[in-house]
């Protein structure tokens, strides 16, 4: 897949879920940044988000080039979990890691839940 394939779905993906997890009230922009980020374990940086949930505002960025060799439904999963985090901001405690777990299983259920309600 090519860098502009991969972020014409993550338009249509945001434009969906966003409107499904009832987050239109919110002020959200997306960005696509060109750099890839490298994680522990030799993983590369999809997506991050950062909300203000008092405000209701968030900045949701993907990073395409990270995302080439996803599939669809991989793809889909990275902008189901950055959204996810919108939801899930304001239980921040120290760190992220709680938040991460709980954000992951949010993002499996919802998708498990669109796969359901086509078959």
């Amino acid at each position: 897949m090519k860098t502009k394939q991969v972020k014409k779905l993550l338009r249509k993906y945001c434009k969906w879920w966003i409107h499904w997890m009832g987050l239109g009230y919110w002020d959200i922009h997306i960005y696509f940044k060109n750099n890839i980020k490298n994680r522990p374990g030799n993983r590369y940086l999809a997506g991050h988000t950062d909300a203000i949930w008092m405000y209701q505002t968030a900045q949701v960025e993907f990073y395409p080039k990270a995302l080439l060799h996803c599939t669809k439904d991989e793809i889909e999963g990275v902008v189901i979990h950055e959204l996810v985090h919108i939801l899930t901001n304001e239980l921040r405690e120290d760190g992220t890691s709680h938040e991460e777990r709980a954000v992951t299983q949010l993002q499996k259920a919802f998708s498990w839940v669109k796969g359901a309600r086509h078959a």
